[in-house]
């Protein structure tokens, strides 16, 4: 497999690890703490998918055509044994709610579970693990997408743009409701969310993001103290448009349950089911569902470019050793969060927050146990294998 050989973005790799942390608090709400609270902190997934294609851009654009079979078995390499690894753990740990269903193992075993746009399908098992299959399909579609040029890569983000609208429609059109109020058929949350049609916008970003990097690198005469007061500008702008978004969707989720209210319907679901608002209401509340997963995509994509030139002293801590491993370690982060935290909720009553800290701190361990001896060895083997 040929790659470029090019710096490698330490910075980037650290803020994998803040990342992670987001979704793992993120997930801990109602728990521990009212973690909702703080904003949109799932975002951290769109950060990693803008992520994933700048970096593979970064690596692959310029190393000539890419042998597929190579290119497919190192990505394969990369996500998929840990993959098992969590998924295994789920499934000696945790008591599965629903009935067992060869199907569904067999999707997230093969890391196609949110292609599936049913709940019992995409999330399931490791629930955290329906990122990791919208990865894969990235994947597939990455050697043929970098191949185009950046006006052929606008006009993809433009229709996948294009796509979600028309998922979007079909969502409002159907009346389709959110995951946790439906089993078996279609839900919004499958289609809107989950679905690796729906989450292309954001890999097609990062990949214009890489192409413009390479093709538009400052000079390395820049000051340090220039470069930092626009990494923290980057930072800054980025806390700006998580706040922002975190004062829209409270403000939406007032109005909606006010107009819900008026409307009659039950606001027992709370803002997840206001997202399934009844025809005609003033808001159109599924695209919503869309725009408060997606909508710091833009952000991220500002963040990524400016600390991938690695010039201000932000980078410079960022790209410390002990840094740059627990950006390594932030995969099993992400994917043994979950088993852990439902395990957790299973069986122990006392929670609060030194519950989190001893939750965080259990997570943390496991995760660089995971990495060194499970993801790691296991990514290197398969690596390997195929001469």
């Amino acid at each position: 497999m040929v790659t470029t050989k090019r710096k490698p973005l330490a910075p980037l790799t650290a803020l994998r690890f803040f990342a992670a942390l987001a979704i793992l608090i993120h997930h801990c709400n109602g728990l521990f703490w009212p973690a909702a609270a703080l904003g949109p902190l799932d975002a951290g997934v769109s950060f990693f998918f803008v992520l994933s294609g700048f970096i593979l851009t970064y690596v692959y654009r310029d190393a000539g055509p890419i042998a597929l079979r190579h290119f497919y078995r190192a990505r394969i390499a990369r996500i998929w044994p840990l993959h098992l690894c969590c998924l295994l753990l789920a499934i000696l740990l945790l008591t599965i709610p629903e009935p067992f269903n060869l199907g569904v193992l067999a999707a997230n075993a093969l890391m196609l579970h949110a292609w599936i746009p049913l709940d019992r399908y995409f999330f399931s098992y490791n629930y955290a693990s329906w990122s990791i299959s919208t990865e894969l399909f990235f994947y597939l579609a990455f050697p043929f997408l970098v191949t185009c040029g950046r006006p052929a890569l606008w006009r993809v983000l433009l229709l996948s743009l294009g796509i979600v609208m028309a998922i979007d429609l079909y969502c409002h059109w159907q009346h389709l409701l959110p995951w946790d109020v439906t089993r078996d058929r279609l839900s919004s949350t499958g289609l809107l969310y989950s679905d690796p049609l729906a989450r292309l916008p954001e890999f097609v970003a990062g990949l214009l993001a890489g192409a413009w990097f390479l093709d538009r690198r400052v000079a390395d005469h820049q000051p340090l103290a220039r470069w930092t007061v626009i990494e923290l500008g980057a930072i800054g702008v980025f806390i700006a448009g998580f706040v922002y978004f975190r004062d829209l969707a409270t403000l939406l989720a007032h109005r909606l349950m006010v107009t819900l209210e008026g409307a009659g319907v039950s606001l027992a679901q709370g803002f997840d089911a206001a997202l399934a608002a009844p025809p005609g209401l003033p808001v159109r509340a599924v695209g919503l569902e869309w725009m408060r997963h997606v909508g710091l995509a833009p952000f991220a994509v500002l963040l990524i470019v400016v600390f991938a030139h690695q010039r201000g002293a932000v980078s410079r801590w960022l790209a410390q050793p002990w840094m740059v491993f627990l950006g390594e370690a932030s995969f099993a982060v992400y994917l043994v969060h979950q088993v852990a935290l439902r395990f957790v909720q299973q069986h122990f009553t006392r929670f609060g927050l030194v519950g989190f800290a001893l939750y965080t701190a259990a997570v943390m361990a496991i995760a660089c146990a995971l990495h060194l001896l499970v993801e790691k060895p296991a990514r290197a083997l398969l690596a390997r294998s195929g001469g």
